[in-house]
């Protein structure tokens, strides 16, 4: 998600949230948030509901419920196009600029790569901003997000690293605890919307690709 030139929120997850919204007969209220703060925010009652590309791990499972999944997407690295590195398999040894408590700078880790911390609300345009400037030699995020920044930004000075960094993964919209009346409802819209190709259209007009959730 991001802001147009007119200042106004877009992005995928902000229409798909909008389509879920009209099935519910509500008006959806959106509040933005610094990443590493949206699941804090269900804890304080911040606001029902969080759609941002969160993965339904076991360790959340454990304190929140899920939508069924809604969009699936792989792990990738971005450096600068003059950077020595190649392969994944390389980044042993090298900086990566990551938001606090997300997947990928676990993955980075476990790969043996240092951390720069960024934060804020706009935590992987400060992070692709790291990287450009020369503070971090690359930043790890899921494909999607590379391919909508790359669609905004079709000169900027990135290229992706060939290899796996970890497997793909689903995202599925997070809640607390025992809403099941509103966890249904959320359900039965996203299978609706997944079914008739109107998750998909939106999709392909972000990012030019179908990303619907794999079983």
């Amino acid at each position: 998600s991001f802001h147009d030139s007119n200042g106004t929120l877009v992005g995928f997850e902000k229409e798909i949230i909008d389509l879920v919204a009209k099935d519910l007969g509500v008006t959806a209220e959106f509040v933005e948030t610094p990443w590493d703060s949206l699941i804090a925010g269900v804890d304080a009652d911040r606001y029902d509901i969080v759609i941002n590309n969160v993965s339904a791990t076991d360790e959340r499972k454990q304190k929140y419920d899920f939508s069924v999944p809604y969009l699936y997407s792989e792990p990738k690295i971005a450096v600068k196009k003059d950077s020595s590195l190649q392969n994944v398999s390389e980044i042993s040894g090298h900086s990566s600029a990551q938001s606090e408590t997300s997947n990928f700078r676990k993955m980075v880790e476990a790969k043996g790569a240092s951390i720069v911390v960024v934060s804020g609300f706009e935590s992987q345009a400060e992070a692709i901003e790291q990287v450009l400037s020369g503070r971090a030699e690359m930043t790890a995020n899921d494909s999607v997000s590379f391919a909508e920044y790359l669609k905004e930004h079709p000169n900027a000075n990135l290229r992706l690293l060939s290899g796996d960094l970890g497997t793909g993964s689903n995202s599925s919209i997070l809640m607390a605890k025992g809403q099941d009346a509103l966890r249904n409802a959320i359900d039965e819209s996203l299978k609706k919307h997944l079914q008739n190709g109107d998750i998909k259209a939106i999709y392909e007009k972000y990012v030019g690709e179908d990303l619907s959730p794999k079983n």
